[in-house]
C-alpha cells in the first residue's frame, strides 16, 4: 500500500468511528430516558396498587408529592373524580420529572369500582 491509500483508509476509518461515538451517545440517553420512564411507571403503579387495596370510602386525593427513586427525583399526583358509572372512581397518577431543561410527564388511569 502506498501512503496516500494509507492516509485515505485512516481517515475513512475515523468518520467512521465518530459516527459510531456519535450513535454510543444517542444510545446512552435513550437508556437514561428509559430509567426513569420505566422508575416513574413504577411509581405511579404502586400507587394504584395501594388505593385499590384501599377501601373503597377511603380513596381520595392526594396533592403533588416529591418521591425519590433509583437516586432520581419524582413529583407524583393523585387524583380521584367520580366515575363514569355509579359506584365507581377514575383515578389518575401523574408522575412527572425533570431531564435538565425538558419536564416528562407519565400519566397512568383506572376506575376502581365499589
Amino acid at each position: 500500500f502506498t501512503l496516500v491509500e494509507s492516509m485515505l483508509t485512516l481517515v475513512i476509518m475515523s468518520v467512521g468511528l465518530l459516527a459510531l461515538a456519535g450513535l454510543q451517545i444517542t444510545a446512552l440517553r435513550g437508556n437514561a430516558l428509559s430509567r426513569r420512564m420505566t422508575t416513574a411507571a413504577s411509581i405511579a403503579e404502586q400507587s394504584i396498587e395501594q388505593l385499590k387495596n384501599t377501601p373503597y370510602t377511603n380513596i381520595q386525593a392526594e396533592a403533588a408529592t416529591q418521591v425519590a427513586a433509583s437516586n432520581l427525583h419524582f413529583t407524583r399526583q393523585v387524583t380521584v373524580t367520580n366515575g363514569p358509572l355509579p359506584n365507581t372512581k377514575s383515578v389518575s397518577v401523574l408522575v412527572s420529572w425533570q431531564d435538565q431543561l425538558k419536564t416528562y410527564t407519565l400519566p397512568i388511569a383506572t376506575i376502581i369500582g365499589q
